[in-house]
């Protein structure tokens, strides 16, 4: 679900992002002169910013007219490329050994950080606790237990990655030469003012209440060949999410949610939700004041979501961006959550943009205990999937390295790491979900673009992502050629990247009425269905298309339960996260909102039983029930339980059942065999939630 919409606000972003590029760029007479100079004094903002791919000249008129020649034989010659991969098969990557250029430019020393990761802007309160009548037995049986950094916008030079299969990585390595000359001043002062307020937002990084120059950074991961993790060169670990380019594009994107057209957007979202919730829930009065309260929240992380959709639109310089995020405080950065539309507390969210008349290669390590990762190459406005390959399908290298080719030229015989895309594609989604937290590891990922046509502002501006002129023109290499003529801005202008957001942001009166609608009514007869029913889980066009969902929703009492039946039959995994009207998480770090079938305890007959309830069940022996699912102390909310990785080999599929007591009852409907808990093992069950956690975001070393 999430997936197919972050694809479809991407192809109408770019859309959006191309016209009113074009409108700033035209209507404040653009005149960026084409040339380099060899003088130290030009303007900083083009130095820093310049993303031409190569030189196109002096200093002088003469040059400019001599670089525009050059820019044209660059574009004809990427045209010329593009011809030769329509009509022959892939081109082998460079051979073992190849090396990586270092930047020129010193890398900046990274930010203390606070040990603590815990995301602290959202927490939860303690969930009362009701007296139970006692159980009927003794005592509780025991228990077991990508965006460039933000100065770093600048050429970047194609390195294919040495392998030693053709299917198995040696080494990952990305590299970014800086340009050493600055280009020549720009030719309007509108531009220019633009322009400097990019700088002076792009150019400095929040860290707690001050802010500090950011230096020009380069990143380069090396993939170790017998340890667990990634390693700098340095050998200190390195997180497989917080590279520099994620914790740059968090940077801007924070920085675009916060900006003026985005705020005024706010409001008006705001005011649309609650006007959408009262009729969505209206069978139980509409969102309560728990849920109105969270409205806020809700409405910045979807401002969020919107701001990182920018960070991702030029698929000519592609950057692995994690989204859908809860918030997190690491490298120096205070993030903003981009959580939207169910969001799963056990996966993790990845999007890359990618185009067609482009190839690539994505090189990374698939952990051995992360057994349900993917990669989804998704088209078009709906986010259909037209590709996709598993974890399970990955052939690796000894230490389980891969390289996984893109193209839109089919695989290879006997090439299993290939991903086809076609010429609507606009995004490749990846997911890694983990199901046990204390064990499982996401993927490390980086992307390289092997061959294509050059940048430029088309690309720049998300053009290739536009529905139907973006295919025509990654189909056509004359086409191509000719969006290729018009370098890419310096950068992106503040003006722009807000006012897009703002109007993008728009699409939240559709898109959270639509999934609203999933939880509260009836798929067979389009109507609102009554609240605590969840039956067996069905294909939704909304989610995943290797996805089976239960959907809907909860209104209980404090002294109500909700008691889930679950049979996952022939689904490796299961999810029972709890998200509110809005249809996000809160916080399941600190509260145990959501439990898996690694987390949860089964029964004897394989079944699971899961308790959901605002206030936790506690008997009058002091236990309590292992797989209790916290509300976080919502009374009324939403839930879509999860299945994944079924085999269809196998005749029977996942079941679902429910049903409502009083916390008084529940003894009398937990089957025989149910895990109980003590208070102290409560305590410890959710200290190991909290380290498992904090895996993900904890503040491991980096060097940026």
């Amino acid at each position: 679900m999430v997936e197919a919409r972050i694809a479809g606000r991407f192809a109408l972003r770019a859309s959006t992002t191309l016209c009113l590029g074009l409108f700033l760029t035209v209507g404040t007479g653009w005149g960026i002169s084409h040339a380099e100079t060899d003088s130290d004094a030009a303007s900083p903002t083009s130095s820093a910013r310049s993303s031409s791919t190569a030189k196109r000249g002096g200093s002088n008129p003469a040059a400019v007219n001599s670089a525009v020649a050059g820019r044209r034989g660059e574009s004809a010659a990427g045209a010329n490329r593009l011809a030769d991969r329509r009509r022959n098969a892939l081109r082998p990557p460079a051979a073992p050994n190849s090396t990586v250029p270092e930047s020129a430019l010193p890398e900046p020393t990274p930010p203390q950080h606070d040990t603590s990761s815990t995301p602290t802007e959202f927490d939860g309160g303690v969930a009362a606790q009701v007296p139970l009548s006692p159980r009927g037995d003794t005592a509780p049986p025991p228990f077991d237990e990508p965006v460039k950094p933000a100065a770093a916008a600048v050429p970047v030079t194609v390195i294919r990655p040495a392998l030693s299969t053709p299917a198995a990585a040696q080494a990952l390595a990305t590299a970014r030469e800086l340009a050493r000359d600055a280009a020549a001043p720009l030719q309007s002062t509108m531009l220019w003012t633009m322009l400097a307020g990019t700088r002076n937002e792009t150019g400095r990084r929040y860290s707690g209440s001050a802010f500090a120059p950011r230096a020009a950074a380069t990143s380069s991961l090396t993939i170790s060949p017998a340890g667990a993790s990634p390693v700098q060169p340095s050998g200190q670990a390195v997180s497989p999410l917080g590279t520099p380019e994620q914790t740059a594009a968090e940077d801007a994107a924070m920085r675009t949610a916060r900006s003026l057209p985005m705020l005024v957007m706010k409001g008006v979202l705001n005011l649309a939700w609650r006007i959408i919730g009262a009729n969505q829930f209206a069978l139980v009065g509409g969102p309560d004041q728990a849920n109105l309260n969270a409205l806020g929240q809700a409405v910045d992380e979807w401002a969020m979501a919107t701001a990182f959709q920018l960070m991702i639109l030029n698929s000519n310089e592609p950057t692995i961006v994690t989204q859908v995020a809860p918030p997190h405080d690491w490298y120096g950065l205070d993030v903003t959550g981009s959580r939207i539309l169910y969001d799963n507390p056990d996966t993790i969210y990845r999007f890359v943009g990618v185009n067609y008349a482009s190839e690539y290669v994505i090189t990374g390590r698939l952990p051995e205990n992360d057994p349900q990762a993917s990669f989804s190459v998704l088209t078009g406005t709906t986010g259909t999937t037209a590709a996709v390959l598993n974890g399970g399908q990955l052939e690796l290298g000894p230490d389980r390295t891969f390289v996984i080719t893109v193209s839109g030229d089919p695989a290879q015989p006997g090439q299993s790491n290939h991903l086809q895309i076609t010429p609507d594609t606009t995004l490749i989604a990846i997911r890694d979900t983990l199901a046990d937290w204390s064990a499982e590891d996401p993927m490390t990922l980086a992307i390289q673009r092997t061959s294509g046509p050059p940048n430029s502002l088309f690309s720049q501006l998300g053009g290739f992502a536009i529905p139907v002129i973006g295919a025509a023109v990654a189909q056509s290499p004359l086409l191509t050629a000719l969006v290729s003529l018009i370098p890419p801005l310096p950068s992106v202008p503040p003006i722009l990247r807000g006012t897009l957001g703002a109007l993008l942001m728009l699409r939240g009166f559709s898109q959270e009425a639509i999934y609203i609608k999933v939880a509260t009514t009836d798929p067979d007869t389009g109507q609102l269905k009554a609240p605590n029913v969840f039956t067996d889980p069905i294909s939704n066009a909304s989610f995943l298309a290797t996805q089976r969902q239960s959907a809907g929703y909860f209104q209980l009492a404090d002294y109500q339960a909700l008691v889930l039946t679950i049979n996952p039959n022939n689904a490796a995994y299961f999810g029972v996260p709890v998200t509110n009207d809005w249809t996000i998480t809160d916080n399941y770090w600190d509260e145990q909102t959501s439990l898996n079938i690694a987390q949860a305890r089964s029964n004897p007959d394989g079944s699971y039983t899961i308790v959901v309830s605002p206030s936790e069940p506690v008997f009058s022996d002091g236990s309590s029930v292992w797989n209790w699912v916290s509300t976080g102390g919502l009374n009324q909310g939403t839930m879509s339980i999860r299945f994944q990785a079924i085999d269809t080999n196998l005749p029977d599929n996942p079941t679902v059942s429910s049903q409502v007591v009083a916390l008084s009852d529940l003894a009398s409907v937990l089957p025989a065999g149910t895990t109980f808990v003590t208070p102290a093992e409560r305590a410890a069950q959710l200290a190991t939630r909290k380290e498992g956690f904090n895996r993900r975001f904890a503040p491991y070393p980096q060097t940026a």
